[in-house]
């Protein structure tokens, strides 16, 4: 008796699985696209409302957080008072979250907070190196940012995460129903025909 080789694939199983790799990877690189095109996004929209809120004149109590608009540092006017920060960023934050509301509440608190961190993290320091003219790569980490970016940040993603999360698109729901009654229709048939076999054995 001859030992049992190995199956041999069949013919396209491998181009099958590249295939459904590349189809993976695609998916998942269109996915981080979207979500950092919305983090851009949102901490536009929350710089925007800081900038809105400042000419306004609104909601200036609190103490000054550093760095609240890079871009102003050279005039002096970056600290802007935290209940502006507050309000502003809450608002960008609630906004991020609707764009992400079919992500998970923990896995959007980790998203936004540390995504919106790292933007803001680099656009104060590449402001700070923009207005006083100085090279980038040595700002970068030799430089400690005001408390406006972590503020901002967490106001960001707090206000994000507080979204209620939707549920699957309805028409998702409606296929697995489906399939289910189908799955349910198929196994009484089998019990009905098992029923039938045992009777014609009988």
């Amino acid at each position: 008796m001859t030992a049992d080789r190995p199956r041999a694939p069949a013919p396209g199983t491998w181009r099958r699985s590249a295939l459904g790799a590349l189809r993976r990877a695609a998916r998942l690189a269109a996915i981080s696209a979207g979500i950092f095109v919305i983090l851009v996004a949102g901490v536009l929209i929350g710089l925007g409302w800081v900038y809105v809120l400042r000419g306004l004149g609104w909601f200036g109590a609190g103490p000054s957080m550093r760095d609240s608009l890079p871009l102003l540092q050279l005039a002096s006017f970056d600290g802007q008072p935290l209940e502006r920060v507050v309000v502003a960023w809450l608002v960008a934050g609630s906004l991020v979250g609707l764009a992400l509301a079919r992500v998970r509440r923990g896995r959007r608190a980790l998203i936004v907070g540390l995504g919106a961190l790292v933007l803001l993290w680099l656009d104060s320091q590449a402001s700070y190196a923009l207005t006083r003219n100085v090279n980038f790569q040595a700002t970068l980490f030799s430089r400690s940012p005001g408390l406006g970016a972590p503020v901002e940040a967490v106001c960001l993603c707090l206000s994000a995460t507080l979204v209620p999360r939707l549920g699957r698109p309805s028409h998702v729901r409606s296929g697995a129903l489906l399939g289910q009654l189908r799955l349910g229709a198929g196994q009484h048939r089998d019990a009905g025909e098992h029923d039938r076999d045992r009777r014609q054995m009988a």
